[in-house]
């Protein structure tokens, strides 16, 4: 059956994919030989570090006074640049297989992001998959939802690897976008929820955590005189992680002559991107570089205005009701290539400009709509009160790890 199984998938599949399907279906297969461990695998896909959401629930295992056993893993299950192609190959067809064994042994498992091992295998009955999404709100198209664009997966891969399916239970910002989430992860709508809130946020309501963190990320960053800090934060251009790069959209040069003495800018780019931005030299000063800071929350907190362009960064700024501009001179094109699921110009909460010079403007008119920024965020979170992880370890993570059922509360309804 293996081989006929094998000989269907090479008519139709690639190689590489017909391998890496045929390794996590061994490594699941393997797994059933074994009991299910009483333990959470919390994994990392495409990071290097647990990030957002997953290093606040990891933070709030490890402080249980009896804590569970945790298995933490980052980086790719894919295969490396660079090398010789068999050995890579090799490597990646292990690393699955071995991702896969645990995520079938393991009572949870949590990602933040698109993870294979789940995917072609039938999931092992006693184990709880959630999804808790790397991404606030419903921004840019992302998982079935960009099926046969550049970005997304085709019908064929598809059939043998349904992307994103196995989950007991997602997470989302706001029960208005649960069936956007379903349908881009072919899920029921049942299992998405936006009741426990979103772990990531937590640290950014209203506390002595939060003022603390602040201050900290201001010192580290030499942020700590009075001028105001404009935070640049830019997705990343490219069809997928090992092309990303920076968009070289935002004059530095005009920034520093207009700004320089009253204002600073921080970098922060998409962790995908591995290249640094150009930094002129004359606005050395000006700049800082906070794109390998590990928190971009942190980050966040020690910006007064933020400008972005297609960032789901917006969502979790819009928290912190302050001012955010969108400097998108190549709006049509990124709509053709991954789209949005509501009007970019209307929907975002702030003005879209094409220059820096329009950019400018905005700053020095300090004409900032902060009710909008506030309806915006009134609209994309149900919850946020700073218990959102607090919530998900203890009604969803505890009670799977002793073996009860999921129990997903009903939609919250908006008075």
């Amino acid at each position: 059956m293996a081989n006929s199984l094998t000989k269907q998938l090479r008519r139709i599949l690639p190689f590489r994919t017909v391998v890496r399907v045929l390794a996590a279906r061994a490594g699941a297969t393997f797994a059933r030989l074994r009991p299910i461990d009483e333990r959470v695998y919390i994994v990392a896909n495409r990071d290097g570090v647990l990030r957002g959401n997953l290093a606040e629930i990891e933070r709030a295992l490890r402080a249980l006074p009896a804590a569970p056993t945790i298995v933490r893993e980052t980086g790719s299950d894919g295969e490396r640049n660079g090398g010789v192609p068999i050995l890579s190959l090799f490597t990646a067809v292990l690393r699955i297989a071995k991702r896969s064994y645990r995520v079938a042994t393991s009572r949870v498992v949590i990602v933040d992001d698109y993870f294979f091992p789940i995917y072609p295998v039938k999931k092992r009955s006693g184990v709880t998959i959630i999804q808790v999404w790397h991404a606030c709100g419903a921004f840019k198209r992302f998982g079935r939802a960009t099926l046969e664009s550049e970005w997304g997966a085709d019908e064929i891969f598809l059939k043998w690897v349904p992307i994103h399916a196995n989950y007991d239970l997602t997470l989302v910002s706001s029960a208005s976008i649960a069936k956007i989430y379903a349908d881009a992860f072919g899920q029921s709508v049942q299992t998405v929820t936006a009741a426990f809130g979103i772990p990531r946020t937590d640290a950014l309501a209203p506390s002595s955590r939060r003022d603390a963190s602040e201050h900290e990320v201001r010192v580290r960053l030499g942020l700590s005189d009075n001028r105001t800090t404009i935070l640049y934060a830019p997705t990343f251009r490219g069809a997928d992680l090992k092309g990303a790069a920076a968009p070289e959209l935002l004059d530095i040069t005009a920034l520093y002559r207009a700004l320089g003495d009253r204002y600073r800018l921080v970098l922060r780019l998409h962790p995908f991107v591995k290249s640094a931005m150009r930094i002129p030299e004359e606005a050395k000063d000006f700049v800082v570089d906070a794109s390998r800071e590990p928190d971009v929350n942190e980050v966040m907190l020690a910006a007064d205005i933020l400008v972005t362009d297609y960032s789901s960064i917006i969502f979790e700024y819009a928290l912190l009701n302050r001012p955010m501009a969108f400097l998108a001179p190549d709006l049509a094109a990124y709509e053709r290539e991954r789209g949005f699921f509501f009007d970019y110009r209307s929907g975002v909460p702030g003005p879209v400009v094409e220059t820096t010079e329009q950019l400018l403007t905005w700053i020095n008119a300090k004409t900032f709509d902060l009710p909008r920024v506030a309806k915006f965020a009134a609209e994309s979170f149900d919850v946020m009160d700073g218990r959102a992880t607090e919530r998900l370890v203890e009604q969803v993570v505890l009670p799977a790890l002793r073996g009860e059922p999921l129990r997903i509360p009903a939609p919250i309804t908006r008075q």
